[in-house]
C-alpha cells in the first residue's frame, strides 16, 4: 500500500488508548449514540358513485330517482429505522486519522504534525533489556525471599522497581525514505498490545504509525527513568557527550560517548501501530 494512502481498514496491534480518546475529544466531543430514518407510504383510493333513474308505476306518478355519493379510503403507514452506533476505540482512531498528514516521498515531517506513516519496518533496538525485563514483569522471580531483609519478595521489589519507565525502544525503516524513525511503547502491563498481539508480532511485516512526530533525535536521547539505573559510572563521561548540535541543517548523525555512529531520525509519539487491511468493495 502506498505510504501516503490512509486506510480505511485496518487492525489494531497497539493503541495508547488514553492518547486516542483525549485526541478524538479536541477535534469533536461529539460521538454520535443513536440515529433514526423515518419513511412514510400514504395510499388514497377515491371512488364516485352517480346514478339515475325513472320508475312508472302504474298506481304512481312518474317517480325520479337521483343517487349520488363517493367513497374514499386512506391508508398511512410510518416505518421508523433506529441505529446505534457503537463508538469503539478503532472507530476513534478512524476519526483521527481522517485529520492525519500522510507524508509523501520527497516531504519531511515537522515538530508537531500529526501524521500517518505506512510501510514502517519495526526493529527492537533494546531487545536483550527487554527479553530480561519481560521475565521479571511475567513473575518468573515471585516468591524469592530474602530472610535476612525480612522475607523481601525479590521479584515483586523487582517489578515495582523497573515497572516504571520501562519501555520498548523501536527504529522503524520505510522503504522509500533514508532517514529512520524512533518511538517507545511503555511496558505497563500484561495488556499492552490489542487482540492478544505482541511485541513479536510488530517486528514482521510492515505497519502503520499513527502519531505525533517530536522533531529529530538520536536513539541515546530516548531515555527512560530505568536507565539512569543501569548506565555504569564513568569519570571521563561528561555531559557535553550526550548533545545533538541542532542547526538550520542538522547532520544525519551524531556521536555517542563510546564513539559510535548513530543515525537522526524523527521521533514519533505513538498513538496506535496499526495493519492496513486490502478488500474488496
Amino acid at each position: 500500500m502506498p505510504e501516503n494512502k490512509i486506510p480505511g481498514l485496518f487492525t489494531v496491534y497497539y493503541m495508547n488508548q488514553q492518547k486516542v480518546f483525549e485526541t478524538r475529544m479536541l477535534l469533536d466531543n461529539k460521538l454520535k449514540t443513536t440515529s433514526s430514518k423515518e419513511n412514510q407510504n400514504g395510499t388514497t383510493k377515491r371512488a364516485s358513485l352517480n346514478a339515475e333513474a325513472e320508475l312508472n308505476p302504474p298506481f304512481l306518478t312518474k317517480l325520479r330517482a337521483k343517487l349520488e355519493g363517493s367513497v374514499r379510503h386512506e391508508k398511512q403507514e410510518k416505518i421508523v429505522d433506529t441505529l446505534e452506533y457503537v463508538n469503539t476505540n478503532s472507530r476513534m482512531l478512524a476519526d483521527i486519522m481522517e485529520h492525519c498528514k500522510a507524508p509523501e516521498s520527497g516531504t519531511t515531517l515537522a515538530e508537531g504534525d500529526l501524521a500517518y506513516i505506512g510501510d514502517v519496518s519495526l526493529e527492537l533496538i533494546n531487545e536483550e533489556e527487554i527479553r530480561g525485563i519481560m521475565a521479571i514483569m511475567s513473575g518468573t522471580f515471585d516468591g524469592i525471599t530474602v530472610s535476612d531483609a525480612g522475607d523481601l519478595d525479590i521479584g515483586h521489589m523487582m517489578q515495582s522497581f523497573i515497572g516504571d519507565g520501562a519501555a520498548f525502544k523501536l527504529r522503524g525503516n520505510r522503504a522509500r525514505r533514508r532517514t529512520p524513525l524512533y518511538a517507545k511503547i511503555p511496558l505497563d502491563g500484561e495488556e499492552m498490545f490489542e487482540s492478544g498481539y505482541t511485541i513479536d508480532d510488530l517486528l514482521i511485516g510492515k505497519v502503520g504509525i499513527v502519531g505525533i512526530c517530536k522533531g529529530k533525535i538520536t536513539p541515546a536521547q530516548m531515555k527512560s527513568p530505568l536507565d539512569y539505573f543501569q548506565q555504569p559510572d564513568d569519570p571521563k563521561r561528561t555531559p557535553q557527550n550526550d548533545i545533538v548540535i541542532c542547526g538550520k541543517n542538522p547532520s544525519p548523525t551524531a556521536m555517542t560517548g563510546g564513539g559510535n555512529r548513530v543515525e537522526q531520525g524523527y521521533y514519533i509519539d505513538i498513538l496506535a501501530v496499526i495493519q492496513a487491511v486490502s478488500f474488496e468493495a
